[in-house]
């Protein structure tokens, strides 16, 4: 007889007899072992109960009739132990009355078969009780498999016999609304029961719909726990119809998504809204502009773009560092957003909060108002928020005191898209500097005709220093005394391809405003230093060369050693280079300035201040700089001599300079 399928494997199956029958227990093990079963005998109950654990049996032939333990016994003490639920146990017995069966099931028996034994029956009998337990556990594994991947996934699964009135809900659904298994009748209500109440209409609406039209269902809801926590569930449900094509069984899943739905906001944190300050960033704001601007031409309402940022806000971060500057846009943002709470007059087409206002990017900030009766109304904002940012801030033992500029677009008159106002409204702000820095202007043609002026200028300087469009013209020193030309100036020129020679006023301020001034002022120092040399190697007397720096050129700590290499490299004496400075410039970071100078001085090279009079002009701090010449600005020299005043003025600031044993330059006198 061949073996069945199941029992085709590398380790025998276990079978144990249990009999006082030594020749019974003989017969059972022949017909197991020609099966392929490896096979243990016990000779009572209370010796197949002690064995069972250590044997882990796959199959039990139990006798009823036995000494110490009887079979009934025997089989209720082996369903109790931790591997016996699923054992198979077949009872041999010799009562053939109804009520032995009922106990022998009762105690737990798979089956039973009657003595005397039909060993042929007995042999099949066994086979299918194997081929069943092999089952079972298959189905057993396979459901705290899925049980087990329902409890990583945080997913339940669900059905409802509409029918029959019945619902089941698996282990996992329990555990996600928090209700214990066999305590808790699963239903509709127990479920609803644990929805927010806002969303329990709309949950049994979507039941309602599902039952009636077969609707999927698909939402996410939210559930609240007895603790008062909250969880994000994701509900899917299907249908099983009638041949009436009614509903008569409705099943789906209950997934917990609360750690999904945390990272999705995470993630959508990260992508609408600034890191350091909390408000919304610039992708936010442009596409909350979108929406608003759909509902005010669906209203016909006017809406205002404000776009504003710190004045200086640079020079705070240069001097007193990032860490503070960033401090600083901290509490800006801060006292922003409580004017926002306060207000009554922005952004009320949309969502309440700060949303309305974003950082779009460095300190620039931007604002939409909505809703608006005309410009006023954007006017009356603008200045809340300039008063609003003018109080000081205190950060640490700091007190900070910034002023802001403003510039306003509105719709649907200057700009019908978010790009359009946005760039508009930035334009207006970049004006408001041009008139002052704290102050507020609205967008207007003529400002926008200049603003993209200044763009192309911008986009030309950088090619003009790539293809070395600048060149340097020389404004002579003369001595009164004698008439020699002791040195010159160095002054840029922008030689441009299109529109002739252009003067620095033109494009130095432009260059300062984009970071390419350094780049510029290094251009200066090294062509300066090259053609100097140039002159004295082709038998020119050796003069003094004075350059200008900027004031941004001069903060840098790397000044004075790029100095001293472009010296070496074209082998032009220290003390033949003059570096001009202005008085604003040496006032800042007083301390700082002075060990600049210092180094700048022990190389042997020349400091002069450059437009004297027209800055701070304090004898305090010019005692404790290393200068060695003044040179007086034009203002005071033009109108002489028949100028009084300024004769005055000139004479004290020789007086000064000799007093303090500079040299001085009078500038003008051409």
């Amino acid at each position: 007889m061949n073996a069945p399928a199941a029992f085709d494997r590398k380790v025998p199956m276990v079978g144990l007899v249990v009999d006082d029958d030594p020749v019974i227990r003989l017969l059972v093990r022949q017909v197991m072992e020609r099966d392929g079963l490896s096979v243990h005998e016990a000779c009572d109950g209370r010796e197949a109960v002690e064995r069972f654990e250590g044997l882990k049996p796959d199959i039990v032939l139990l006798d009823v009739m036995m000494p110490r333990l009887d079979g009934f016994a025997t089989c209720s003490e082996i369903r109790q132990l931790p591997r016996g639920i699923r054992t198979p146990v077949l009872m041999l017995t010799g009562l053939d009355d109804l009520d032995s069966i009922n106990r022998a099931f009762e105690a737990g028996a798979t089956d039973f078969i009657n003595k005397p034994i039909n060993w042929g029956v007995l042999a099949y009998r066994i086979r299918y009780m194997l081929r069943s337990a092999s089952i079972l556990d298959q189905l057993a594994h396979q459901q705290e498999s899925l049980a087990e991947a329902q409890r990583i996934a945080h997913l339940g699964n669900w059905e409802w016999d509409i029918k029959k009135g019945v619902v089941y809900w698996s282990q996992e659904m329990y555990r996600i609304l928090d209700y214990q298994s066999g305590i808790t009748p699963a239903s509709f209500a127990a479920f609803s029961e644990r929805l927010a109440p806002n969303e329990r209409t709309r949950a049994s609406d979507e039941l309602r719909r599902f039952v009636r039209f077969g609707e999927a269902i698909d939402s996410v809801c939210r559930v609240v726990l007895p603790d008062g926590s909250t969880r994000h569930v994701h509900l899917l449900g299907t249908t099983r119809k009638t041949a009436g094509n009614r509903a008569r069984l409705i099943a789906g899943t209950i997934q917990d998504i609360t750690d999904r739905k945390k990272a999705e906001d995470q993630i959508r944190y990260l992508a609408y809204y600034d890191g350091l300050t909390a408000l919304p960033n610039r992708q936010f704001f442009l596409e909350k502009l979108q929406h608003t601007l759909s509902l005010a031409r669906r209203h016909g309402r006017i809406l205002g773009v404000l776009s504003f940022d710190l004045d200086h806000f640079k020079r705070i971060n240069d001097t007193l560092g990032h860490a503070i500057g960033d401090t600083l846009l901290q509490a800006v943002a801060q006292r922003l957003a409580e004017c926002v709470r306060a207000s009554d007059t922005i952004a009320r087409l949309d969502a309440p909060g700060s949303d309305w206002l974003a950082r779009l990017g460095g300190d620039e900030f931007g604002a939409l108002l909505t809703d608006l009766e005309d410009f006023h109304g954007a006017a009356k904002v603008a200045h809340r928020v300039r008063e609003l940012l003018q109080a000081p801030f205190r950060l640490g033992e700091r007190e900070i005191v910034v002023t802001t500029s403003i510039g306003i677009a509105l719709f649907p008159d200057d700009g019908d898209t978010p790009a359009n106002l946005i760039r508009n409204a930035d334009a207006a702000m970049h004006f408001a500097k041009e008139q002052g820095r704290n102050n507020c202007q609205f967008y207007g043609s003529g400002m926008n005709s200049r603003a993209l002026e200044k763009l192309s200028m911008e986009s030309q300087l950088r090619q003009a220093l790539k293809n070395e469009q600048f060149l340097l013209h020389y404004q002579p020193k003369v001595d009164v005394a004698t008439g020699q030309i002791v040195g010159v100036e160095a002054l840029i020129r922008w030689r441009h391809p299109e529109l002739g020679m252009v003067p620095p006023l033109k494009f130095i301020p432009v260059a300062e405003q984009i970071g390419l001034i350094i780049a510029i002022g290094e251009w200066v120092i090294r062509t300066a230093c090259r053609e100097a040399r140039s002159w004295q190697s082709s038998g020119c007397p050796p003069i003094d060369i004075a350059v200008n720096i900027a004031g941004s050129h001069f903060r840098q700590t790397g000044l004075p050693d790029f100095v001293s290499k472009t010296l070496a490299e074209v082998g032009l004496p220290a003390h033949q280079l003059e570096i001009e400075l202005t008085e604003s410039m040496l006032m800042d970071n007083t301390e700082d300035t002075i060990a600049t100078l210092q180094r700048i001085k022990d190389m042997g090279i020349k400091l002069a201040i450059d437009d004297f009079g027209t800055g701070y002009s304090s004898l305090a701090y010019l005692k404790r700089f290393p200068l060695d010449a003044l040179k007086i600005d034009r203002s005071f020299i033009k109108d002489m001599p028949g100028a009084a005043c300024d004769a005055a003025l000139t004479t004290a600031i020789i007086g000064m300079a000799h007093g303090l044993n500079l040299k001085v330059v009078a500038e003008g006198v051409e």
